[in-house]
């Protein structure tokens, strides 16, 4: 995804600017606010070193100035034009920090005049700048965040004088003015600013209105913002749109999945199940549409997808893609796989199909022993004793069993069924060398001596 944040290149460009701000400030004759004779003399030597080749002499322009700056009265018309010059070396030099202080000097100046020194067109550009600048510094004081802070309320509040002497906002001051609300209100990321989080909303929502195809961040920024309020719903409005205007582009299409099963789970958690199915639902069909568009093919994407639908009851759909899956190379043959394939035959009332699913398992995977004992367990539950038996014998031939003391129990009480104590007998004893069967295994065994015991004496008398 890309950033929905500025960087340093972002103020690159006040330095092909800035130097019309100053040009223009010095030709308001119209305020009558001119240069004084004193400034006149030395601003074409200030010139020159700027100019000269093949490199701006910026030590010699900023001694000029310096000289200049002495000689000239503090609050006056020519020390406001001054700071401007000596921003526009800083900015020239890529001392961005450094620019900010003389900026402000200079507007302040302006500003404490009536009429200003400089016209609402300069004194606009020159709080974009600063907004601009002041967003940049606190950006970059990631390790003090109350300095980066005290940056972006300085930012936030030139941003509003600027608003307040435009006659109409841009969408690119808007993405800006966006921005900056984020990250103010994302300084302490474990405890965002809810109010500075809505701010952001309300400024993506007024710039998005300025343009027939608003950039991608702006959808970008609403979308983070809405996440950290909690608002996923709307959250999926703004990934919908971007999906129909990307949809190229796997991130979205991972993302609003991601999305609508967040909604899902909370209104699981709320017991809202009607929201659950409908959101549910909306994740399998953003999931196929995804699929449609080449994107969300991999293995844990079409496990993701089968285990929804098994989620929402509808094993059959789902044992369908699992068992094509599986098939196919689409899902991993993972043992775990194919017992969810039996457990859906199952759901589906059909045990022959999910025993017949565990039997292509352990022609995959011949070692596994777990799988062995669920195909007997099925033939348990289908009154099978001599098939179950038989499965549980082989079962813990091969071993890897997730339980083997559960295993020789089950062996136990399927021998006893059937009448061979003996077999029961040795599983038994087995299973009382497991600390968790050594209870029912002993139980077992109790029982099972005394049977023999007395099918024994009855065969004596």
């Amino acid at each position: 995804m890309p950033s929905p944040f500025p960087t340093i290149r972002h103020l690159l460009g006040l330095v092909a600017t800035f130097a019309l701000v100053a040009t223009l400030a010095a030709q308001q004759t119209q305020r009558d606010y001119n240069p004084s004779d004193v400034t006149a003399e030395a601003l074409p030597k200030y010139k020159e070193a700027m100019d000269a080749k093949p490199a701006p002499n910026f030590a010699a322009a900023m001694a000029i100035l310096n000289s200049l700056q002495a000689k000239v009265p503090a609050d006056s018309y020519d020390a406001a034009l001054i700071h401007q010059y000596k921003v526009q070396i800083y900015l020239q030099q890529g001392d961005f920090t450094k620019a900010i202080e003389p900026m402000e000097k200079s507007l302040a100046l302006s500003e404490a005049h009536s009429p200003t020194y400089f016209d609402e067109r300069v004194t606009r550009e020159l709080y974009f700048y600063l907004v601009q600048l002041y967003f940049q510094e606190g950006a970059a004081q990631t390790k003090n965040l109350t300095l980066a802070g005290a940056y972006f309320d300085k930012a936030d509040k030139a941003m509003n004088q600027w608003l307040k002497i435009t006659p109409q906002t841009t969408a690119e001051a808007q993405l800006i003015y966006s921005q900056l609300l984020y990250q103010r209100a994302m300084l302490n990321a474990s405890n965002p600013d809810p109010a500075l989080l809505k701010r952001t909303i309300e400024q993506v929502d007024i710039g998005m209105k300025l343009s027939t195809r608003p950039k991608d961040t702006f959808y970008l920024l609403k979308l983070v913002a809405l996440n950290q309020l909690d608002r996923y719903i709307e959250s999926s409005e703004m990934l919908e749109a971007l999906v129909k205007m990307k949809p190229d582009s796997p991130t979205y299409w991972s993302q609003l999945a991601a999305t609508y099963l967040s909604i899902a789970a909370k209104a699981e958690e709320t017991k809202d199940y009607k929201q659950a199915r409908e959101y549910n639902i909306r994740a399998i069909l953003t999931l196929e549409r995804a699929q449609a568009n080449g994107f969300m093919k991999t293995h844990k994407d079409n496990y993701n997808l089968l285990g929804i639908y098994f989620n929402i009851g509808q094993y059959d759909k789902a044992a369908e893609l699992l068992d094509a899956g599986l098939k196919s190379g689409d899902i991993e043959n993972d043992p775990k796989n194919w017992e969810l394939l039996a457990l859906s035959y199952q759901q589906l009332q059909r045990p022959l199909k999910g025993i017949e699913a565990l039997k292509d398992a352990t022609k995959a995977f011949p070692k596994s022993g777990q799988l062995e004992y669920l195909i007997a367990t099925a033939y348990t539950a289908l009154e099978k004793p001599e098939e179950s038996l038989k499965h549980i014998q082989i079962a813990i031939t091969k071993g890897n069993l997730n339980k083997p003391y559960q295993a020789y129990l089950s062996l136990a009480y399927t021998a006893y069924s059937l009448q061979k104590y003996e077999i029961a007998l040795e599983a038994a004893l087995k299973a009382t060398e497991f600390p968790e069967g050594a209870k029912d295994g002993q139980s077992m065994v109790d029982a099972l001596r005394a049977l023999i015991k007395d099918r024994e004496a009855k065969k004596n008398r």
